[in-house]
Formats: C-alpha cells, structure tokens, sequence
C-alpha cells in the first residue's frame, strides 16, 4: 500500500476536460472532499461526478464550484442548496443505466477517489457502505486515491478491490457519514399504515430513506417471511432482520440475504453490517436491473413521491419549479414490481402542503413538469386518506380514486379542474 501525502499536488495535475467520479452517499471520503475543495482554483473545468452525497460536500460551495462543473446523477442533502442555486448540473438517468454510461464511455473517469475499509488477510477492501457504479468505474482503469478508515465496515457481496488496483491511499480523519432516524407524525404514521395494508407475508421489499419509510417498516412486525431487495437499507431494517421478520427465505435468487446497494444509518449500523453476511452490497447493475427485479415474486416497491396527477402519472423530482431530486432508482423499481409475479409499485405522498392550502393531486402535471413514473408502472397511490387504485383502472375511475384520497379541502376544485382540463364530467 502506498500512501500518499499531497493530495493537492495530484488534483492539480488535472486540466480542463478531466473526471472526478467521487464516492457516492455515506461513503463520500471526507478528507479527499476537503481537499478537493481546496485545490479546486488549480483545477478550473475539471468534471466531478457524483451521486447523493450525505455529508457536507465542501467542493460544492460557492467559491470552489465556481471553478468546478459538478455534475450529479440524484443530490442528496450534501448538493440539495448547490444544485437548486445551479451549481451543480442534472444527469437525469435512472440509476440502473449509469453503469452502463462509464462502459460506454459516455462518462469519463480518470481520477477516483474512495473511501473504504482497511484491508483483510487476503489484501482486499470493502467498499463499505456504497458499492452503487464504483465497480464500472475502476474498469475504467482510472488513477485511485482511497481514503482508509476502520470505522467503514467490511461488506459482504461484491465489495471488495485489491489494494494493488488502487494507486495511492491516505488515512481518514474522521469517521464515515452518518444519517441519523427521521422523526415522522400523524401524517406519516397514516400513510404507513395504508401502505402497511398493501403488503402479504413472504413480500420481497424495497424502501427508501427518511421518516415515512421508516414508519412503514415499523409496522410490518406482523408479517412473516419478508425479503428485502433495495436500493438503500437504513437502520430500520435492523429488528425485522434480527426478530426473523425478514429472513429472505421467499426468494428465490440470494435466497436468506437481504439485497442492496448503499447504506445510510448511523455508526451502530454500519457496525452491524460489518462481516455480516445477511446483509449483501451489490452494483446498481445487479440491485437495479429491470428484468433481476421482474424474476423476483412478491416484490414490492415502496417509494415516495412529490405530486401525482389525475391521469396517474407521478412526479418525484421538482414542485413549483424548485428541483428537489432527479428519478434516481425509482423507474426502474416501479417497473421492475409491475413485471413481478404478485409484485406491487406503491407510490405514497402527503395530500397537501401548508395543510390543504396545496393539493399534492392535481389535475395534470405542468409544463415543465417531469415525469418520473408513468400510470402502467404505478398499482396503488397512497395518502393519508386512504389508497387509489391506478394500473388496470380506467381513467375517470382512477381520477375519481385520487381525488378521494386527495385533501378535503382540495377535492372540489379538483373535481372542476378535471371537467376543464379533459372537457368531460367525472361520472359518480
């Protein structure tokens, strides 16, 4: 292992037209962060690629992202302010084709920066808590820094590089990011239990982050046999995995192993994950891809979303015109379920905002508004009102249906904004 004492001196090296692919989520490596943010007046059109970023992400600041062009396949909290003050540029590509771009070449990489765990007997690292195109970026063959620290745990399923294809490391100077529990209320609390009332024994999950996931998976004790094949695992997971509740034991393919590609949770979690072979770390081409997530029977994909129009289709990425997110995993998930035997796509989201003043359904989704999952790979939409049905369902009864579970105060207007909008009465 050879390691490396100025840093600042090999980012330097790099003129305008090179690419940074930097760690993405919890494993984005803090003190390569820093000094990329600090050399970054060197580094004047240099690319950086990144995917939602936890922590702080100092290099997306005002002053060193003047000289950067950051670009980022879904912002995370760590881009949230730069990207909506256009600092940062959307790749908008579901997460399952990024790969794809770095073996296509579409991406260029010739810099990246790790973060990982120290190496085993064998002299391999894990990549630790984010595994996501990391693999489709080192075939690339690209110049490594990695920054070691004992605090990212070792992750079973395809984690690990060699330390020879890596050039240089250096040490961590703190630990991994951590992402603390959301707290939910009452709203939250209903909708999971709507969501909650979705799902069978034996169903194979995937959840997102944040206080309404976390709240659906509190109330699934009940069930057995649940599998889960995800995106992200949070330290929600943790009891469901250690009461038996989710034992996996439905699947068919990793039969008995929890399945995903990033983990965000605090460092208790990441302790737990350590060695623990219950719990694999895949690419985003295998956690993804469309026709794996079609063979598996029972999933279901739960995900959250911002408006969902009267026609069924579901924007996830920007309100009012102020960009929040981009697809991410949430198409492929959707259409993976909808091809599943007995899967289920489940949207949720609040009914309003600034309770009622806003209806979260509305009649069409704007100009300019994207579309991130269309009506044939959504099955039910949940608020706190209850649930609609929306594949399968014809149109008028599938507006009826979202206007039902839509905030009270906003239902009227929705009812008048549907006669206006497609020129016909909705039928009792």
């Amino acid at each position: 292992m050879k390691y490396l004492h100025d840093v600042a001196a090999h980012f330097a090296d790099l003129g305008a037209g090179k690419s940074i692919v930097i760690h993405s989520a919890c494993a984005e490596p803090k003190r390569l962060a820093s000094e990329l943010a600090a050399s970054a007046p060197f580094m004047d059109g240099v690319l950086v690629h990144t995917l939602m970023p936890m922590g702080d992400s100092p290099y997306a600041a005002p002053a060193p992202a003047r000289h950067l062009h950051l670009n980022t396949f879904f912002p995370g909290r760590g881009l949230r302010e730069a990207f909506n003050a256009g600092r940062v540029t959307a790749q908008r590509h579901a997460l399952s084709a990024i790969p794809n771009l770095f073996a296509q070449r579409r991406c260029a990489v010739d810099l990246l920066l790790l973060q990982v765990s120290p190496p085993d007997a064998a002299g391999y690292v894990s990549l630790g808590v984010s595994v996501d195109y990391m693999h489709a970026a080192l075939r690339r063959q690209p110049r490594v820094i990695a920054e070691v620290n004992p605090a990212m745990p070792h992750t079973c399923g395809d984690t690990r590089v060699h330390v020879d294809a890596i050039d240089w490391f250096v040490d961590a100077i703190e630990a991994p990011q951590t992402v603390l529990a959301a707290a939910g209320d009452t709203v939250d609390g209903r909708i999971a239990e709507h969501v909650a009332s979705l799902l069978r024994d034996g169903a194979v999950l995937q959840i997102g982050i944040g206080a309404l996931p976390d709240m659906v998976l509190a109330k699934v004790g009940h069930l057995r046999h649940l599998g889960l094949h995800s995106g992200i695992v949070t330290a929600a997971v943790r009891p469901l995995i250690e009461s038996g509740v989710i034992d996996n034991s439905s699947k068919r393919e990793r039969q008995g192993v929890s399945v995903a590609t990033m983990a965000a949770g605090t460092q208790d979690f990441y302790d737990f994950l350590n060695c623990n072979a219950a719990v694999e770390f895949h690419p985003c081409s295998l956690t993804h891809d469309r026709a794996v997530l079609a063979r598996i029977e029972g999933f279901c994909a739960i995900n959250s979303v911002l408006q969902v129009d009267l026609s069924g289709r579901a924007n996830a990425e920007q309100v009012q015109g102020r960009k929040i997110a981009l697809p991410g995993g949430l198409p492929d998930f959707a259409a993976g379920a909808t091809e599943a035997k007995r899967g289920l796509s489940i949207l949720a989201l609040r009914s309003s905002f600034r309770n009622g003043q806003h209806s979260n359904i509305v009649a069409s989704l704007g100009a300019g508004t994207p579309v991130t999952v269309g009506a044939e790979h959504i099955d039910y939409v949940v608020t706190e009102y209850g649930i609609a049905p929306i594949r399968g369902t014809p149109p008028k009864a599938r507006a009826r249906g979202l206007i039902a579970i839509a905030h009270p105060d906003c239902r009227e207007a929705l009812e008048r904004e549907f006669v206006n909008h497609f020129c016909t009465e909705l039928e009792p």
